[in-house]
């Protein structure tokens, strides 16, 4: 389904598309039927100029010299008759070319409006006074060619159309940028929000518009009630866990009497089952701690942490002289919770110096989204046994290793938590083990104080 503001923008564009067509119809109708009233006007204008002219002088007894004297080209004909003793003299403005105006009968004097066919093809608007006086009778027309309106007209319709497009066009890009202005409420409210989470146990509603922050109030209140049950079930899941270890830690001591030491096969099964109960309550209690508020929105910089880290690391692998090398780039941040993401990198990189030789690579980086590989120059992992630890089930290859091969499983449900991928490889520089993280996180790096 479309954005509220995608139907906003197009169906305001549609509305304001259908009212300029609508105005420009009717101002292009309006335009020619005043131009066609006022080419009428013109034409009886002028041909009541000419029969005063002419009036006047045959009522002085003498045949006067033609007023019509329209050049060729002008777009306006006169003719006139006057008609004596059975005598019919015809006169015609140059502009006629010698070919006369065929004008119907008029029974009585007065004057008519006509539209007549042209003689080279087109319309003629005739009008036409009849005039008896005692010596005779009068017959005067005066024409223009509809051409001498339509031409300019056409110029009009043109360049009025060309303009309504244009306005609508002004107007479609105003509407779309001020439906956008307005929505981008959301996208503040957004960043508020993201800053609201970051803000831990502070609770402020965003400012909103007036239609919105019911709406917001409501989320609100559903989460604040989510956080309450998921701290119940949190804290729950805690005291079962505390309960659950006395009996466990009676069972590693229980494997540990003297009584067992006659029965090893027994003390075998009994440990191993012990550790196997163990690392499944660490690895759910894990989980439920997983189980809060979704961390998106949070930052803590990778840099200072990943040197905290190296430094422990030395320390606590001192006897193997490994070379640590980080790649990170200054100020990166990485996106989440510090406490999630030191124990995910703490698991993987304490794997890589268990069973690296001598070097150990971390690189990070954001360039589409956050990503972090952890290398090492160790024997590496065959495909099938890769195929196997993919599965996520705690397998141990090695059982000499310190550990209950919960590492990986750990990194990936937080990996797994945060939306990302976590893959397994072999190492293309150092030869060894390769693990590779990728969260799908494009936000900008939001820390308190920035």
């Amino acid at each position: 389904m479309k954005s509220v503001a995608s139907q906003l923008q197009v169906g305001l564009s549609g509305l304001l598309i259908s009212v300029f067509l609508i105005l420009f119809a009717v101002n292009d109708h309006v335009t020619f039927a005043l131009a066609n009233a006022l080419q009428w006007q013109e034409i009886s204008r002028k041909a009541e100029y000419i029969r005063s002219i002419l009036l006047h002088s045959l009522k002085q007894g003498h045949i006067p010299e033609s007023p019509c004297l329209d050049a060729q080209g002008s777009g306006f004909y006169c003719q006139w008759e006057w008609q004596q003793e059975g005598v019919r003299q015809v006169y015609l403005s140059p502009s006629l070319e010698e070919m006369a105006i065929a004008l119907p009968d008029m029974a009585g004097d007065g004057s008519l409006e006509l539209k007549l066919h042209h003689p080279k093809g087109g319309e003629l608007r005739v009008v036409t006074f009849v005039h008896t006086l005692p010596k005779g009778k009068l017959l005067l027309a005066v024409a223009q060619s509809d051409a001498v309106q339509k031409n300019p007209l056409r110029k009009w319709r043109f360049y009025h159309l060309f303009l309504t497009f244009f306005i609508i066009l002004i107007f479609i890009a105003l509407v779309y940028w001020y439906v956008q202005l307005q929505f981008d409420v959301f996208g503040r409210l957004q960043r508020e929000g993201k800053q609201w989470q970051i803000r831990h146990g502070v609770r402020m509603l965003p400012n909103a518009p007036e239609e919105v922050k019911p709406l917001l109030q409501i989320l609100e209140q559903q989460r604040a009630m989510e956080e309450r049950s998921l701290h119940r079930l949190r804290r729950t899941l805690g005291q079962i866990g505390h309960t659950l270890k006395i009996p466990i830690t009676v069972l590693f001591h229980l494997a540990e009497a003297p009584e067992m030491q006659q029965l090893p096969k027994l003390r075998a099964v009994l440990t191993e089952q012990t550790h196997f109960l163990e690392s499944v309550l660490e690895r759910h209690l894990r989980r439920a701690s997983l189980a809060g508020p979704n961390p998106n929105g949070e930052f803590f910089r990778l840099e200072q942490e990943m040197a905290t880290l190296v430094r422990a690391l030395d320390m606590l692998y001192y006897d193997k002289g490994l070379e640590i090398s980080v790649r990170v780039a200054k100020n990166l941040c990485c996106p989440g919770n510090r406490e999630d993401f030191l124990e995910l990198f703490g698991n993987l990189a304490d794997n890589a110096c268990k069973w690296a030789k001598s070097r150990i690579i971390i690189s990070a980086g954001n360039e589409t989204g956050f990503w972090l590989t952890l290398e090492d120059d160790g024997p590496g992992v065959a495909e099938e046994q890769l195929a196997i630890l993919r599965q996520w089930r705690g397998k141990r290859f090695d059982e000499n290793r310190p550990g209950q091969g919960l590492g990986l499983v750990i990194a990936h449900d937080i990996v797994a938590f945060y939306e990302g991928e976590l893959t397994l490889a072999r190492s293309t520089e150092l030869g060894g083990f390769m693990v590779s993280i990728r969260l799908p996180h494009k936000e900008e790096c939001l820390l308190p104080g920035d």
